[in-house]
């Protein structure tokens, strides 16, 4: 029996913790099969997910027995197990919902505070267990209870490892809905069904926005805003919410992306900041992730020659080399980015979501005529974009002089390097049979 669960009913993708002997604690396995969940619920047609618990707990953490033989290195663990657990929590573009059903303790806690909505059954209970056995809240825990309760409360209960019940919860605002125990199952899908029937990309982009709002000044949160209510009038659901409104009936939300004209798009979420030192030394900086870009420059060029043949007999390119040429290309924009200053944060060597990054349609078949002249035809594309390359180091030097200034890049510039780096990757990406869809020259 696999000790994490995931079953669908419609929209709704319920993951279950299955280790009911030990109250669902954590180990190793435990940690992979989540991760892999999470994976599976990036499907479109996934529209809330909710996390729970078999038998009578939610999860009460680390397994102790799978330290036995020492805590080992506790950092890695951390770094390996729990924290891409909760940040795949994080970065789940629908709703997530603990439906806490008895104990969550310690790591499991944190579990449940990183999801977006948390409901619990009368029988459940929540423990900061951490102290109790010397040590310190981990998993995320604290920055999600400072952002929950504040820090006086958080540090209070955190501090103390006292059991706190469903109704104490709810009032002190960890939950959201106290159901009777007999009775939670249904509740449980009831509400997952109740978030699943939202418009997913509003909600998802909420959830950004007060992320974001933790270090955003007003005015860069107004700019936030003003940026993602932009992407949201050009989705579906916005026109079904308006229609229903006027047709005086219940909207139907898909929670569809907003069309674009290219298989192949930027998303741009960059608030305009830039720190002043950092952009002194951005040239300095950017050099281990050129290095990077270089080598891994290097592995793609054969790849690509390979899924060239490839696509040549099968009229597509496989989906294992689509996915890393993918990401390839994606951390070749958000490297770009930074170094031309289109971006503030320094990149991640894995790549993540950036402020400025790639959004890839599906795989798609290619007419193998296409596939044998590629390069040929790419010609005209090629230029332009070396063009686009030339104009956007110029632009890079002016926005480096207005940002050591202001500490900001002026709207303008950044969106011209963000239309250079978007027709570049759209050339990259014809060129490398990510895409037959040739590069557009309009702005979206």
């Amino acid at each position: 029996m696999a000790e994490v669960e995931i079953s669908r009913d419609g929209g709704v993708m319920t993951i279950t913790l299955n280790r009911p002997d030990v109250l669902n604690a954590l180990n190793a396995s435990v940690h992979a099969q989540l991760f892999s969940a999470f994976e599976q619920a990036k499907d479109p047609s996934v529209r809330a997910v909710i996390i729970t618990g078999a038998g009578r707990g939610f999860c009460v953490g680390q397994d102790l027995q799978e330290f036995r033989s020492g805590a080992g290195d506790v950092a890695e663990n951390l770094r390996r197990n729990y924290h891409r657990n909760v940040l795949a929590i994080r970065a789940l573009e629908k709703p997530v919902i603990a439906a806490v059903n008895g104990p969550a303790a310690g790591a499991g806690l944190s579990l449940a505070l990183a999801c977006d909505v948390r409901i619990a059954s009368s029988d459940a209970s929540f423990v900061p267990a951490f102290i109790n056995i010397g040590l310190i809240p981990d998993s995320g825990g604290t920055w999600l209870a400072h952002r929950l309760l504040g820090t006086p409360r958080a540090l209070e209960w955190f501090t103390t490892g006292r059991r706190v019940g469903a109704d104490e919860a709810r009032t002190m605002g960890v939950v959201s809905e106290v159901a009777p125990a007999a009775e939670f199952e249904a509740r449980m899908h009831e509400v997952g069904a109740y978030f699943a029937a939202m418009p997913t990309r509003a909600f998802w982009q909420t959830k950004r926005l007060l992320d974001a709002a933790e270090t955003s000044t007003f005015e860069e949160q107004l700019e936030l805003e003003a940026a993602a209510q932009a992407e949201q009038v050009k989705t579906d659901d916005f026109r079904e919410g308006v229609t229903a409104f006027l047709e005086k009936r219940d909207p139907v939300f898909t929670g569809a992306p907003r069309a674009r004209v290219h298989p192949i798009s930027l998303v741009v979420t960059d608030d305009l900041r830039r720190w002043r030192l950092t952009t002194l030394l951005r040239h300095v900086l950017v050099l281990p992730h050129l290095i990077a870009l270089l080598i891994w420059g290097t592995a793609a060029g054969p790849v690509v020659i390979a899924g060239w043949f490839v696509a040549l007999v099968r009229g597509e390119l496989p989906e294992r080399m689509h996915r890393w040429l993918a990401a390839y290309l994606r951390y070749q924009t958000q490297v770009e980015a930074y170094s031309t200053l289109a971006a503030d944060p320094f990149p991640s060597f894995r790549v993540k979501d950036y402020p400025i990054d790639l959004a890839f349609a599906p795989r798609e078949p290619q007419q193998r005529w296409t596939v044998l002249l590629r390069v040929l035809l790419a010609i005209p594309a090629l230029v332009f974009a070396t063009a686009l390359g030339y104009v956007a180091s110029l632009v890079s030097i002016l926005v480096w002089i207005v940002a050591l200034c202001t500490g900001r890049s002026p709207r303008g510039m950044r969106d011209l390097l963000a239309y250079s780096l978007r027709f570049r990757a759209q050339t990259f990406g014809y060129l490398m049979l990510l895409t037959s869809s040739y590069p557009t020259l309009a702005s979206d």
